[in-house]
């Protein structure tokens, strides 16, 4: 595999009891009484709870390094939770992520908790780099980093501009885990920090506490007998690099499709103000398809637009399982030729897919590869193989609009305005966001798409099948079927996209005659390299564009995205996947090639 491999291995974890041992640090992730150790040696010291509720900010920022067993920070996110209305930004980095069983078997231990069971419910996969998860209607924010606690520091240090409130440094003792208490990483835990930003660590060790005072943190010993003898508390003191970002107040978004709709309620939930704005009212465009498929667009060359796709799915399954509009099926993506096996198995190798005899077995794991024997019970296409989705679903995207946009924080207005200069803008507007781009140019344009209904044929199509076409069933294998989706550089006539929408599905779908009935089209909002339009285009202005037919799954990271940069937090993907979907990556390239048109020319 290349540098940039995404898998990255579970701890290594043998249970004595109720505790997790580390096998490869030699030591234990927390004592017996470790929710009560996290209160005495982390929380209390720190006086977190009431600092949280008297500061002037609507985010309290905590990062940690030692994500471990996320204990720190189910304690932390359930006691600002009980005790506090502030929204929680919890920061940390875990060079050894847990398994999705070991979470599960945490969260048993901890059945009061409703942070440990959120987790559970939604652990961040065995990828490397950054991860984001929303949890308790938007209360609290995990950033956690899977990786090398150097590389966690340097992105933390460019995009990071929130300074941290608290630190809690709970790597494996220094002697054991050196990296984690090296001093470039201390140093960077000051520079991230500001006036009275507290530090607190269940180490004592003298060399960690000498270079934290040189660092400009005023330190101090916490008893803590019987259980040890002391613990450190630090304060920072010294001139503070960094100082709070006040984030707008008001934010307006222009489009309420399903990447408007998204924008717009990750910032109402930060606590803004949003003011929504589309002439033709809420899912218009291709946001008003009432079925579309949630499932990994994955591809296997780990480039960063590869890299992009995995992160959006796993942060889309996180934040649908707990929509209504959601319907959770699972999904399979099959291969019936060489050329498509090939691709699955790159695809396989990549993300680590275990392999597993039927989908049912796969509950535990997000992706796995299915022999072609459970295949063909399935779905009887005589598959070579398929990778099967166990977090993917169906979703109704008008629903989910309409449900994201109903909150207290959001006012949509039926009409269309200039975006000024002088007031935050999130352009989302499909192929008409080229209009409002600050003259950056942006390859995007229009290609139009078909889905049609259809009787359900007698093939057995239990999970929506999906590739290079897809068959989603609507409920029931006695209701409808959906078959799509066209890719009209041009528009059709309805009647050819069936046709084509058929034809591409027959080898799922079978051979015999197809009772339609009824299809929906649209316009579908692409770039030139396929890749979505996010970012910044100038000092108040950003942009979330060109999904294509990924929206479903690319529109809540590219909400995600733009969320932080606004409020001042790390971003929820790596810099070179930023970079993948940048709206300035076009520049460079059409220096040297000119400008590229994609589909026709939209009408403003």
């Amino acid at each position: 595999m290349s540098n940039h491999s995404e898998y990255i291995a579970p701890a290594d974890i043998r249970w004595q009891g109720s505790q997790p041992y580390s096998t490869q640090y030699d030591d234990i992730y927390f004592s017996a009484d470790g929710n009560a150790e996290v209160q005495r040696v982390f929380m209390q010291p720190s006086n977190l709870v009431e600092r949280a509720r008297d500061a002037a900010t609507r985010c309290f920022t905590v990062a940690e390094l030692g994500f471990g067993s996320g204990l720190n920070f189910v304690v932390c996110a359930d006691s600002l939770l009980n005790e506090t209305d502030k929204i929680l930004h919890f920061i940390s980095v875990e060079a050894h992520p847990l398994s999705e069983a070991i979470w599960q078997h945490l969260a048993r231990l901890q059945p009061n908790s409703p942070t440990a069971q959120a987790l559970a419910a939604s652990p961040p996969p065995l990828l490397s780099g950054w991860h984001r998860r929303v949890l308790h209607q938007g209360r609290v924010h995990l950033s956690l980093f899977h990786g090398d606690v150097g590389a966690a520091m340097a992105d933390l240090q460019r995009q990071q501009r929130q300074p941290v409130d608290a630190w809690f440094l709970d790597g494996f003792t220094p002697t054991k885990n050196p990296a984690m208490w090296h001093a470039d990483v201390l140093a960077s835990v000051a520079s991230l920090s500001t006036t009275d930003t507290t530090v607190a660590t269940f180490t004592a060790s003298g060399q960690v506490r000498r270079d934290l005072q040189d660092l400009g943190f005023a330190m101090e010993k916490i008893d803590q007998r019987p259980f040890k003898r002391t613990s450190l508390l630090g304060r920072f003191v010294a001139p503070a690099s960094r100082q709070p970002v006040t984030a707008p107040s008001r934010v307006n978004v222009l489009g309420a499709g399903i990447a408007g709709a998204w924008a717009a309620r990750q910032l109402a939930d930060l606590g803004l103000l949003v003011n929504v704005y589309d002439p033709v009212g809420i899912a218009s465009g291709g946001s008003k398809m009432h079925v579309s498929a949630l499932h990994g667009r994955l591809l296997g060359d780990e480039t960063p637009g590869a890299e992009f796709r995995a992160r959006a799915y796993h942060h889309a399954v996180s934040l649908y399982q707990r929509q209504q509009a959601f319907r959770h099926t699972g999904a399979l993506q099959l291969a019936l030729t060489e050329k498509e096996l090939a691709k699955l198995q790159r695809i396989r190798e990549v993300y680590c897919a275990q392999d597993f005899g039927t989908p049912t077995h796969a509950q535990s794991q997000w992706l796995a590869y299915c022999t072609p024997h459970a295949l063909d019970a399935l779905t009887a296409s005589q598959a070579l193989g398929g990778l099967f989705f166990t977090g993917a679903g169906v979703v109704d995207l008008p629903q989910m609009c309409s449900n994201l946009l109903d909150h207290p924080g959001i006012e949509v207005h039926h009409s269309t305005v200039e975006p000024r200069e002088d007031e935050p803008w999130i352009i989302a507007c499909a192929s008409n966001s080229g209009y409002f781009s600050q003259d950056i140019p942006l390859e995007i344009g229009d290609v139009w798409g078909q889905l049609d209904w259809i009787e359900p044929t007698s093939r057995a199509v239990r999970i929506p099948i999906v590739g290079n076409g897809y068959v989603i069933p609507t409920g029931s294998n006695t209701d409808a079927w959906v078959v799509g989706s066209s890719y009209e550089q041009r528009p059709w006539e309805p009647a050819q996209a069936s046709h084509s929408n058929v034809q591409a599905n027959r080898r799922f779908i079978g051979d015999g005659p197809v009772v339609s009935i009824q299809h929906k089209r649209a316009a579908r909002c692409v770039s030139s390299d396929r890749d979505p339009v996010i970012g910044r285009l100038g000092e108040q202005r950003w942009v979330s564009t060109a999904h294509g037919s990924s929206g479903t799954s690319s529109a809540p990271l590219a909400a995600s995205i733009i969320a932080s940069d606004i409020v001042g937090w790390i971003a929820p993907v790596s810099q070179r996947a930023l970079d993948a979907v940048d709206p300035r990556r076009f520049v460079s390239r059409q220096a040297r090639r000119g400008v590229k048109v994609v589909g026709p020319t939209p009408a403003k």
